[in-house]
């Protein structure tokens, strides 16, 4: 990989390492911030519920403002809104500002959508495959990493520096961003479908909100119906509206093509799969060993068990690339969903000893590295430039959805078997069990993206450069 190639690629990543790492660590910090905030249970809930709710929303319309305006910039842009959050973040005297500014903080997502449409302008194909694998399997390792430093720097520094890590890590980013990306041309004409985004964020935040809240409300409570109800009318509305318009925010039909439809369902089955390692694993972890099936562990040992699911995400992403030149894109994306489940049921019928738990994890960090990364790519190569960008955050956002509707069904099937409120094993195996044949429609719906790479408009492969690189400064790497 040339020095500029590396330069581009490892400033977003060093970005959503940092910022991804701290969201890991907040959950263990969680009785420190309720004791110096003085904070209800209900009140910590929103801290998560508010950035969600903000990545949901700001997801796609970042993707499709990528893809009309110089990428450069609006990097900058969500990099610096971002820290403004987190900032706000660390210094909130109470829980309502804390809330808001990780709400605020919550857009940063909006950069896993750009970084595909920037690495496509700026790369040479194949690195830009690698940069994709490198995004997704940083993000794998921060979240493991974030649970084993959670502990020691919240009883070193407090909690608040938490915040402030992230927020230096943020700023190195940016500034090595200032030296190594380069500005991008404007890709497409038009103008920004503001309506749409308006509903399309809408529907999204009510849809997150009752999936949130459906375990606390109860799935059947008039609430919890209502947000659901209201989600999918304005959805609904979203959709006519995106169909009649000359220039959609989400291009419906485009969406519908063969390697969008197939990448989106693959996105939400691989979130709905990943339940039963968000929501089982570290329960079952943590539980006490005279329980038969638990190991008694901490939140730093949950995070060392964990942690090999990241190494492993890592290690692999950038060989999806050479991976798909020498089995076909297709067959390495059925072997990405056929891991995720494969690691999955390991669980199921191994896991009474630490390195089978921690091989199954390997198997599911490798597999989910490699079919998601494989999905970014399909999509960079068959979805015509102007679009690319606004497509992926299509997928990270329904990725994001069938981990909420995930991770809550998880939370039910593991209370429907609880015995005294405490889930059994028969509980976590059915758990493990249910979420490797809800992966099993991720490997069906990678038979739904062609083989090949299918041709952009004019007749050559969607996957071509777009821009030449025209790094701003000069190249350090």
């Amino acid at each position: 990989m040339s020095r500029s190639g590396f330069g581009i690629i490892s400033a977003p990543v060093l970005f959503i390492g940092a910022l991804q790492t701290m969201e890991m660590t907040l959950s263990p910090a969680l009785p420190l911030i309720q004791r110096d905030l003085a904070a209800s249970p209900e009140a910590l809930a929103w801290i998560f519920t508010g950035s969600l709710i903000s990545s949901a929303i700001s997801t796609p319309i970042v993707g499709r403002l990528a893809d009309m305006y110089d990428k450069r910039r609006l990097l900058f842009a969500l990099m610096a809104i971002s820290s403004a959050g987190i900032l706000l973040a660390a210094l909130a005297p109470n829980i309502t500002v804390l809330i808001v500014g990780m709400t605020v903080e919550g857009v940063w997502l909006g950069v896993l959508p750009l970084t595909v449409g920037l690495f496509r302008d700026t790369l040479e194909p194949d690195q830009a495959a690698t940069g994709n694998g490198l995004v997704i399997g940083v993000a794998s390792l921060a979240s493991a990493l974030g649970l084993i430093l959670a502990g020691p720097i919240s009883a070193a520094l407090g909690y608040r520096w938490l915040f402030f890590l992230a927020l230096a890590g943020a700023l190195v980013a940016a500034l090595w961003a200032w030296f190594v990306v380069p500005a991008t041309p404007r890709a497409a004409a038009g103008r920004v479908d503001w309506a749409g985004g308006l509903l399309l964020g809408g529907g999204l935040a009510l849809l997150m909100l009752g999936l949130t809240t459906a375990s606390s409300w109860g799935w059947t409570d008039p609430a919890t119906l209502a947000l659901f109800a209201a989600a999918a009318l304005t959805l609904g509305l979203w959709a006519v509206i995106e169909l009649r318009s000359a220039d959609p925010l989400v291009d419906l039909r485009l969406l519908a093509g063969r390697t969008p439809a197939g990448v989106t369902a693959m996105g939400v089955m691989l979130g709905f799969t990943s339940f039963g390692l968000v929501v089982a694993l570290p329960m079952m972890l943590a539980a006490p060993v005279e329980t038969g099936y638990g190991l008694g562990a901490d939140t730093l040992w949950i995070g060392i068990y964990m942690f090999p699911m990241g190494v492993a995400g890592t290690l692999v992403a950038p060989l999806v690339g050479p991976m798909s030149r020498l089995l076909g894109r297709r067959a390495v994306l059925v072997l990405g969903s056929a891991l995720v489940c494969a690691g999955t049921a390991m669980l199921a019928f191994w896991h009474s000893s630490p390195w089978q738990i921690m091989a199954g994890v390997a198997i599911m960090g490798l597999g989910g590295s490699v079919g998601l990364t494989a999905g970014l790519n399909a999509v960079a190569a068959d979805v015509p430039a102007d679009r690319a960008a606004g497509v992926s955050g299509v997928v990270f956002v329904a990725k994001s959805v069938g981990g909420t509707f995930g991770a809550q069904l998880g939370a039910l099937v593991l209370a429907a078997g609880a015995v005294a409120g405490v889930p059994t094993e028969d509980g976590f195996v059915d758990t493990y069990l249910l979420s490797a044949a809800l992966g099993l429609l991720a490997v069906g719906a990678a038979f739904v993206i062609p083989t090949a790479v299918r041709e952009a408009q004019g007749g050559r492969p969607a996957s071509a450069r777009t821009t030449k690189p025209a790094i701003p400064g000069r190249d350090i790497l």
